[in-house]
């Protein structure tokens, strides 16, 4: 008798386990979710320096660019929801015949236009761009803007002025806006705040 005891307590274990399945899978399926969601395809072009207006350049003010670049590069790569082009995929379709025939002259990190045909080009759902300025030694303005491919609406569009050590400060404004990018794209009816 024990033996029919313990056959019967293992298949009411399987039944019980089976039960559990089914009813978890009604609920998944009830609540309207699913398990793996889409990834948004990112694109960035380098950021571009400004320094027309500075009261004094220095030969090394325009690695600020490079600096705010990397720094929201690494902001936005590998964060989940999010897929990633490099930026060799990106630099080789912003200098293309497709982005240069719109910017001609212009560099194409500079116009929002040629950023959209980039990210068309690189089948992307998102392209960030923005650019550094030089004000004074200790004043410097980060801007960047995120467009929406499909639409070419400029979705974010922020100018942040950093005070201070540009070397400290340049990579805190990306930080803020590569946060803010992230938000964003992953969490699309979300108000976005930092």
């Amino acid at each position: 008798m024990p033996k029919s005891t313990a056959l019967s307590a293992s298949r009411w274990l399987a039944v019980g386990a089976a039960a559990l399945t089914i009813a978890a899978s009604g609920a998944h399926a009830q609540s309207g979710s699913t398990s793996t969601k889409a990834l948004v395809k990112v694109a960035m072009i380098d950021l571009a320096f400004y320094g027309k207006r500075a009261n004094d350049l220095m030969p090394n003010d325009s690695t600020m660019a490079m600096t705010a670049t990397s720094t929201m590069r690494a902001g936005i790569a590998g964060k989940p929801g999010v897929t990633f082009f490099d930026s060799l995929s990106v630099a080789k379709a912003a200098s293309g015949p497709k982005a240069m025939s719109i910017v001609q002259d212009v560099p194409c990190n500079v116009v929002v236009a040629c950023a959209r045909e980039v990210g068309k080009e690189l089948g992307a759902d998102w392209v960030v761009m923005g650019k550094i300025s030089k004000t004074s030694d200790l004043i410097w303005i980060f801007s960047g803007e995120l467009i929406n491919v499909a639409s070419g609406k400029l979705v974010l569009d922020d100018s942040y002025e950093l005070k201070g050590i540009a070397a400290d400060m340049v990579p805190k404004g990306a930080e803020v806006f590569a946060r803010r990018v992230v938000k964003r794209v992953t969490m699309p009816d979300s108000a976005v705040v930092q």
